[in-house]
């Protein structure tokens, strides 16, 4: 999905098929560029501040009991220590930055 450009960004394997994610650390912070394959669905979790741009396909994000969907072209933040869980939909992908360059 991303220009070839990205698979020069280290890969992290997180063990779940269909799931590619590349990570850079800047001084600040990490940045993720991240594709699924097929359905990926995150348990529920927390972390640094996050901000998100859906660059194809949807997602469904879910906190505090409520479910939103975001598609292509939205962007969404997860504040600092948000119990959150999310599941991408097959052919999604986005641009993540964490406040956290240790993430």
């Amino acid at each position: 999905m991303f220009h070839d450009i990205i698979k020069k960004v280290p890969t992290r394997d997180y063990g779940i098929e269909g799931l590619e994610v590349h990570v850079d650390h800047t001084s600040t912070g990490t940045v993720y560029f991240v594709t699924a394959t097929k359905e990926v669905a995150f348990p529920e979790h927390t972390h640094a501040a996050q901000w998100t741009i859906v660059v194809s396909g949807e997602c469904y994000f879910t906190a505090e009991g409520k479910t939103t969907t975001y598609k292509q072209g939205e962007t969404y933040f997860i504040p600092a220590g948000l119990r959150h869980q999310i599941t991408l939909g097959a052919g999604y992908s986005e641009v993540d930055y964490v406040d956290d360059p240790n993430d």
